[in-house]
């Protein structure tokens, strides 16, 4: 295995584990069942080109199985020594895996690209998990497909060689997945995205979305005026703190036609509107966010474009000239970060978080996440475990808001620190009349 699959979350450890348990190897075997306790499995192939194979992935994030488009770059060999970076690609509303290949041309855009490109289906989910559980695209991409690519394919299977991109939904998507998942992407790129749900006509379209694919308004998040908390919470201009350790681009059409640039009458006949007034102003709402929050990012905002094929591919060319940039001199990994979820539990970049039980559905904010400490902001009593940071540590020393005590670390060498942040909120953060009783406590560690 990779040295880099020994830095990955232990949830993703555990999934790699399963699918290379499994004897999954695409391209280089036949295609092998799995174990039962694998979530997601290769279960069929199926050559579209030279370079483009369908993949059929079983998995328990839906209820079929789901199609995803792989495609090699030039000189790819299966069973060769070489390890390659990793591009996800997400399509558009009721776009399909087949997109980038089929509609945007993705293997002549990418003849020269040292890079696979993953395309997964997206629906019209808004790569997200939703409500109900029906449909959990967020899950099936971050903890499913890629453990299950870099277990099959000749990878780097480290977030240095992994970027995302995509248009419309998808570059929504994107920034959504990189800015709760900062440290699976080393780089993302929102294509024309819709990146601000707090704006109604964007927000109009995530409710409706649903429908497209046979289930009722807001399944999603749910109503916005009763969940506005999980439409924040999922929103990449709520998140953009999150999102200062990733290489980020933004691109934007104005909704000008330009036959110039390859765009066609029939794309300019419902795309130039799209692009104005449903895309671009969200963009600029979230370039601006990033701004006041001194996010470093790429801003492109072009005087043209529509809604439709020639912007797209104009975008996809720019971004991965930039992806493969970072690839050849990957950046180090922040010392230190900030980061936001209404998640009761979660994990990032090796911290293992788990809120009050107790909690309505409320942000919590990490700030200034190092090896020497961090602050909280949220409500509740919150346990946080650290990355195997003290190994071979008799004791730490924790201090929590001055109060300091030997706390000794577990046979990985992680702490545990229980932090009170007051009593539990009951009422959901944003819900109407809701008071909140959010206070900050600070913890340090020395040892």
């Amino acid at each position: 295995m990779d040295e880099s699959a020994d830095r990955l979350p232990r949830r993703r450890r555990a999934l790699l584990s399963a699918a290379l348990g499994a004897g999954i190897a695409v391209a280089c075997a036949p295609v092998s069942a799995a174990p039962a306790a694998a979530a997601a499995v290769i279960t069929a192939q199926h050559w579209l080109t030279p370079r483009t194979v369908q993949l059929t992935v079983a998995t328990d994030a839906f209820a079929a199985p789901v199609p995803v488009e792989v495609t090699f770059p030039a000189g790819y060999e299966p069973g060769g020594a070489r390890r390659w970076p990793v591009t996800y690609y997400l399509a558009g509303t009721a776009h399909d895996e087949a997109t980038f290949r089929a509609i945007y041309d993705g293997e002549t855009i990418t003849a020269d690209y040292p890079s696979l490109v993953v395309s997964p289906r997206g629906d019209a989910g808004f790569w997200s998990d939703w409500l109900d559980g029906s449909a959990k695209y967020e899950t099936f991409v971050i903890d499913q497909l890629i453990p299950l690519i870099d277990a099959s394919f000749a990878t780097h299977a480290d977030r240095a060689h992994r970027a995302i991109m995509g248009e419309s939904m998808g570059g929504a998507g994107t920034l959504l997945l990189a800015a709760r998942h900062p440290d699976e992407f080393a780089a993302a790129a929102s294509l024309s995205g819709a990146a601000d749900t707090n704006m109604p006509d964007t927000w109009n379209v995530v409710s409706i979305a649903p429908a497209l694919q046979g289930a009722a308004p807001d399944a999603i998040y749910g109503p916005r005026a009763s969940q506005e908390i999980r439409w924040r919470g999922h929103n990449p201009a709520d998140l953009a703190s999150n999102l200062a350790g990733v290489d980020l681009q933004l691109y934007t059409g104005n909704g000008v036609y330009d036959p110039a640039h390859g765009e066609t009458q029939v794309e300019a006949s419902v795309g130039c509107a799209l692009e104005s007034a449903a895309i671009h102003g969200p963009s600029v709402s979230t370039h601006e966010r990033m701004l006041e929050l001194g996010i470093a990012h790429e801003w492109v905002e072009l005087p043209w474009g529509c809604h439709g094929v020639a912007l797209f591919q104009y975008e996809m060319r720019a971004a991965i000239t930039r992806f493969e940039e970072l690839f050849a001199d990957p950046a180090a990994v922040p010392e230190s970060f900030d980061y936001r979820s209404i998640e009761p539990a979660f994990e990032v970049w090796g911290w293992d978080v788990r809120t009050d039980p107790a909690r309505a559905a409320q942000f919590l904010d990490l700030h200034e996440v190092s090896a020497r400490g961090l602050r909280l902001t949220g409500s509740g009593t919150t346990t946080v475990t650290t990355p195997p940071l003290f190994a071979k540590r008799a004791a730490v020393t924790v201090t929590v808001d001055g109060i300091r005590s030997l706390v000794t670390p577990d046979a990985e060498g992680r702490v545990t620190v229980s932090v009170d942040l007051g009593p539990a909120d009951r009422q959901q953060q944003y819900t109407p009349g809701a008071v909140a009783s959010a206070r900050t406590a600070e913890v340090s560690f020395e040892g």
